[in-house]
């Protein structure tokens, strides 16, 4: 059984060179074949890496102000109940709350 196991990997590390060949071979010829020039295609990547860019520092922003947006309600809800005085015990004295965990 073992034998089987090694004749197994080699035929894997085998499929494996194979594969990395032909990538090499068809990257190459791919480089040969294009339309433009080395120029042209570090532009195009240039400006499509650009508005991606933008597009990720828009979004952070958006991000951000949404989360001190909500941070900001987050505040104002615990200054109210921090505030209220029957936030620690109710009005009839009970110190849980309805859903069953202790008031705070």
């Amino acid at each position: 059984m073992t034998r089987w196991n090694d004749e197994e990997s080699a035929g894997n590390g085998t499929f494996l060179l194979g594969a990395l060949a032909g990538a090499l071979v068809g990257a190459g010829v791919a480089l040969l074949m294009a339309p433009k020039s080395g120029a042209q295609t570090r532009e195009e990547l240039s400006a499509g890496y650009s508005s991606v860019r933008e597009a990720a520092a828009r979004r952070y922003r958006d991000l951000a102000e949404r989360a001190t947006a909500k941070l900001g309600e987050l505040e104002q809800k615990v200054d109210q109940y921090a505030g209220s005085p029957s936030s620690s015990t109710g009005t009839t004295g009970d110190t849980t709350s309805t859903s069953g965990y202790p008031r705070v």
